[in-house]
């Protein structure tokens, strides 16, 4: 049985392992994606050039990479990370 102090603890270190957002700036039109593998001809949305974006992990698919991003109150997932270009770090 563990202590709940020691279970606490190992909770708070976990937490404190996420991969942290960082705040990105789309350098051109970019398609972003619901889900991991959607097709490429059904975007969910488009981040338009100039749109600061928060992009996190990135995970990979069948046979691309795909990055999370988060564009206002918009989530997807974007192909082309390339055209995200980092500013700064935020949280974790």
């Amino acid at each position: 049985m563990i202590k709940r102090p020691l279970f606490m603890t190992f909770l708070a270190i976990l937490a404190g392992c996420s991969d942290p957002m960082v705040e990105a700036i789309a350098s051109r039109d970019t398609f972003a994606y619901a889900a991991v593998n959607d097709a490429r001809d059904k975007p969910a949305f488009t981040i338009q050039a100039g749109t600061s974006c928060l992009v996190g992990k990135t995970l990979f698919g069948k046979v691309d990479a795909y990055t999370e991003v988060v564009c206002g109150d918009k989530k997807g997932w974007v192909l082309e990370s390339e055209n995200m270009k980092s500013s700064k770090s935020v949280g974790g």
